[in-house]
């Protein structure tokens, strides 16, 4: 990103400029021994320090996991960064000073890098228009200026004047044309760099689904390694060593804004293993801040496991039933710094957690807990060996019992994730939309019992997109569901059938929701013919669109 080449006469000149042990002691406590400095390896988990530091040579060298370089290539690899921003981020360190002369840009990056910010900025000068919802929300002016928070007029693709594949790549415009996010409120999204990337939708009016939308995945833009309000935080998190994982935009928005920082977010999907291994080069104890609800137990003990298979030990702090991060930022801030100030190590939370539970409840919780607890099996055997005896002891189960039933957890949950149940009728909707069929009447996401489907459902009604390739490469989560759905061997008569079906699900939503008789009655007549399968009613259902 940003450009592809550096001069390697300015490199080394950097290089000559730069002491390695001042870099990488910016990361890193560094202790000496002897010639040397030593470490713990951020790179991989170990107990023993085998990191090592040479002023003499300019160079670093782990000796349990191999990786070695200069201080370019370390602040390269521990902060995710191309060569190029790596080199920027060093001499920004350093204190020296860039010459223009030494950098050969790649022109197409630096025009969307800018076109994100000139985007942003416009977005931004609208931030009048949701001043009233940013309000009721409790975010502050001052809290909307620095994460840029803005709104997305009708007619901004005009305005901004950028070029087609540009909109295109930042996820502004859809590949039919359309504002992807017309009328939204707008939250940039920065890289781990600070580039503006992407950006996020918040629905603001009733019927406006989904509730968020964030850009397609880029060459710029990658879900599953990008974490919001990692930038705003980066200072802090690189100096303190804490970071604190919530799960959405506001939950950032709003502990920054109670002065809490350090809070970042997976971009709208659960927290992946690329996150967990950009945040472990950060924090060994990351702290997991969740609703205080089962979901977001669940989300605990899930990112836990992950965590703990990197050789990192998760701290937890208990939200009150029904609160978030949110809504304890704004209503309780103190409280919820308290409880920040204290968090507990995982394994104590679980048990007490599962313990909290009813009996008939505890069971399923605690092989969660016991599953989360085995991705330390490989990295740390006596932590695992410990931890279990733990877990044998607090509920009275037999140790060599539990550890010889862990495979079969496993297996039971890989099973159980595999696939969700997807009506017939629902995959048939998608495969009568992806061959091109015009809806009569706009359809809620919310009428569909697959996720699954509601997603996918969600995005081709957002961007207007049909043509399945695009949507894979474009949407990659959903892809499997799209080559199912391809593969489906169905009769013209049952495609239409199903559709029905779904349509008179969404009146029958629509009857469920006024209160006019008159209405009521003809929804009613309408959903009668599509019950048998008459969708030559087209053009009654679109006088009610």
């Amino acid at each position: 990103m940003g450009s592809s080449r550096v001069s390697r006469s300015f490199v080394q000149e950097l290089l000559s400029q730069i002491d390695i042990v001042d870099i990488i002691s910016h990361y890193l406590t560094l202790k000496q021994s002897g010639r040397n400095f030593v470490a713990l390896c951020p790179f991989h988990p170990e107990k023993t320090p085998s990191f090592v530091v040479s002023p003499e040579k300019q160079i670093f060298k782990c000796f349990g996991c191999g990786v070695g370089g200069n201080a370019i290539t370390f602040v390269q690899q521990y902060e995710n960064l191309s060569f190029f921003e790596a080199v920027k981020r060093v001499a920004e360190i350093a204190g020296v000073e860039l010459p223009r002369e030494a950098f050969e840009e790649d022109s197409s990056a630096v025009q969307i890098e800018e076109a994100g910010l000139q985007a942003a900025k416009y977005f931004h000068s609208h931030l009048s228009r949701v001043e009233n919802y940013l309000s009721q929300r409790g975010v502050s002016r001052e809290t909307a200026e620095k994460f840029l928070i803005g709104y997305a007029p009708p007619g901004y693709l005009r305005d901004l004047k950028l070029k087609s594949e540009t909109l295109v790549q930042l996820g502004l415009k859809s590949s039919k044309g359309k504002e992807f996010f017309r009328e939204r409120l707008i939250i940039p999204i920065f890289n781990h760099s600070g580039k503006v990337v992407a950006f996020a939708g918040r629905a603001l009016k009733e019927g406006q689904e989904p509730k968020y939308i964030n850009s397609p995945e880029s060459s710029l833009f990658k879900k599953n390694s990008t974490l919001y309000g990692f930038y705003q935080s980066k200072e802090f998190i690189l100096k303190e060593r804490k970071a604190v994982i919530v799960e959405g935009y506001f939950d950032v928005i709003s502990l920054y804004q109670a002065g809490i920082y350090g809070a970042v977010a997976p971009m709208g999907t659960s927290l992946t293993e690329n996150h967990v291994k950009f945040l472990r080069r950060y924090t060994s104890s990351p702290v997991l801040l969740f609703d205080g609800d089962s979901a977001g137990r669940k989300a605990t003990i899930r990112s836990a496991g992950l965590f703990y298979s990197f050789g990192c030990e998760p701290l937890v702090v208990q939200l009150p039933d029904g609160e978030d991060p949110d809504s304890m930022a704004r209503k309780s801030p103190e409280v919820l710094r308290e409880l920040l100030s204290s968090p507990v190590p995982f394994l104590e939370w679980a048990v007490k957690t599962v313990k909290s539970l009813p009996s008939v409840e505890q069971p399923e919780l605690l092989k969660q807990v016991a599953l989360a607890v085995a991705g330390l099996k490989e990295v740390n055997p006596f932590l695992f060996k410990e931890y279990l005896s733990r877990l044998s002891a607090e509920f009275g189960i037999d140790e060599a019992w539990l550890r010889s039933q862990l495979p079969r957890f496993r297996k039971r949950e890989e099973v159980s994730l595999q696939e969700e149940p997807i009506p017939v009728y629902e995959k048939a909707f998608l495969r009568a939309l992806l061959d091109g069929l015009e809806l009569p009447i706009d359809v809620s996401p919310n009428i569909f019992v697959s996720q699954k489907v509601s997603k996918l459902y969600s995005i081709i009604s957002q961007t207007g997109e049909r043509d399945a390739t695009a949507l894979q490469s474009l949407y990659p989560e959903v892809s499997p569901l799209i080559s199912d759905v391809l593969f489906m061997e169905i009769s013209e008569e049952e495609l239409r059938r199903y559709v029905c079906r779904v349509l008179a699900k969404e009146l029958e939503r629509r009857v469920r929701r006024t209160s006019d008789i008159s209405e009521k009655v003809e929804l009613k007549k309408l959903i009668f013919e599509l019950k048998k399968g008459n969708l030559e009613i087209v053009e009654q259902l679109q006088t009610i669109n």
